[in-house]
């Protein structure tokens, strides 16, 4: 089980040689964890993994307070990040009640230059679109919609003291540096350190250059907020940086909207939740800030196929060079250490995933939308008995 290993080596050293990240002769090899459950950022279409997820539950007869098995490690972006807090703390019930209440919260209030947009006729994020679009784009505003209620909905209902029972690891974006951070949070009794080795794996399949981080009690309602926090519709998040100076944070999913990359590098399999069907056109670009929004849509699904390939192929890869003999692989490799190292270093994770058939009935922004909600929860439930679909580079449509 999760709880007996050391969580903070097993998340970097997967599938790692002990030649490549340092690790002295005789330490023992970290295996991967056995499967990691990816949930994707999609907003209030989020209650369609809420209720996946209490599928899960039930199929399993997993109860509040014990770990949602299979899955050794939960992995999320934005409205997944949120979703995957309340997974990897065993409170089942809980998420299913937030969804199933959350409208009656009134999370999406327009700032006081907006209040007059409120139209039960229509949806609160289009109607501020329109607004912006309307005067050109606001100047002096970063966003049009107050961060105050969904950040105090996030402290009320996110307990910095519920135990963890398998790990949880998610995306932002700092702005101020325009790069990805991951934050995690453990379960309790794994070393507070992160070994040098843990790095080199993570930037061995996420880059070079990537910023892991713990999200300790002090960061952590502000971390979740941030890889929720949309651009234009919410206010960059501000927090401390790696170097303790206050950067500005945003959305996960300008960097990674399903965070597979995680999940390759710390596990031997991974099932994908995605919140929307193969894409289908279905509006016109009208304005400035559809376009935007159809660009920030453009770059999340690339993103998420480059990921799915890049796992799909360092995969295929490490397996043809596992069963290469001895002088092969001196052969494959003469010339170029670096090339040895790195398919020594390469993990190895099948990948599978699910998602909803047909767009679901509830906007992105839809969190005063019960119906639609209560629809998708509905969806991810029954979408469970239809089962995870293993992915194939050929046939799988963005």
């Amino acid at each position: 089980m999760i709880e007996r290993r050391d969580f903070l080596y097993t998340l970097g050293v997967a599938g790692l040689s002990p030649a490549l990240v340092g690790a002295t002769a005789g330490e023992p090899e970290v295996q991967p964890l056995e499967r990691a459950l990816v949930l994707s950022g999609g907003g209030a279409r989020g209650a369609y993994e809420a209720g996946l997820v209490g599928a899960l539950a039930a199929v399993g007869n997993v109860k509040d307070g014990t770990p949602l098995l299979p899955y050794e490690v939960v992995c999320g972006t934005s409205i997944g990040a949120l979703n995957g807090w309340f997974v990897a703390t065993g409170q089942y019930m809980k998420l299913r009640q937030l969804w199933w209440t959350i409208s009656g919260q009134d999370l999406m209030q327009p700032k006081p230059q907006y209040a007059a947009l409120r139209d039960p006729a229509s949806g609160l994020l289009n109607r501020a679109a329109a607004a912006v679009s309307m005067i050109g784009l606001v100047r002096n505003e970063s966003a049009v919609l107050q961060s105050e209620p969904v950040y105090e909905w996030i402290v009320r209902n996110v307990d910095v003291n519920a135990p963890l029972l398998v790990p949880l690891v998610w995306a932002a974006t700092n702005l101020t540096y325009q790069r990805p951070e991951y934050f995690y949070v453990r379960p309790a009794g794994t070393s507070s350190d992160l070994p040098k080795r843990v790095i080199h794996a993570l930037q061995l399949s996420l880059g070079p250059r990537t910023i892991v981080r713990e999200a300790t009690p002090d960061l952590l309602h502000r971390a979740i907020f941030a890889s929720a926090a949309l651009p234009i519709v919410f206010d960059p998040v501000k927090m401390p940086g790696p170097d303790g100076e206050i950067n500005d944070y945003c959305d996960g999913g300008v960097a990674s909207n399903s965070p597979v990359g995680i999940a390759h590098a710390v596990s031997s399999a991974a099932d994908v939740v995605l919140l929307d069907p193969p894409f289908e056109p279905d509006e016109e670009l009208s304005d400035a800030v559809g376009i935007a929004y159809s660009i920030f849509g453009t770059m999340q699904r690339k993103i998420f196929e480059v990921e799915m390939r890049n796992v799909y192929f360092q995969s295929l890869a490490k397996r043809a060079f596992t069963r290469l003999r001895g002088d092969q692989v001196a052969i494959a490799t003469s010339g170029s250490d670096q090339l040895g190292k790195f398919m020594q270093a390469l993990p190895v994770t099948d990948l599978s995933y699910i998602r909803p058939e047909k767009v679901l009935p509830v906007a992105v922004a839809g969190f005063d939308d019960q119906k639609g909600i209560n629809a998708a929860f509905a969806t991810g439930w029954t979408d469970l008995g239809r089962g995870f679909v293993p992915y194939d580079w050929l046939t799988f449509e963005l």
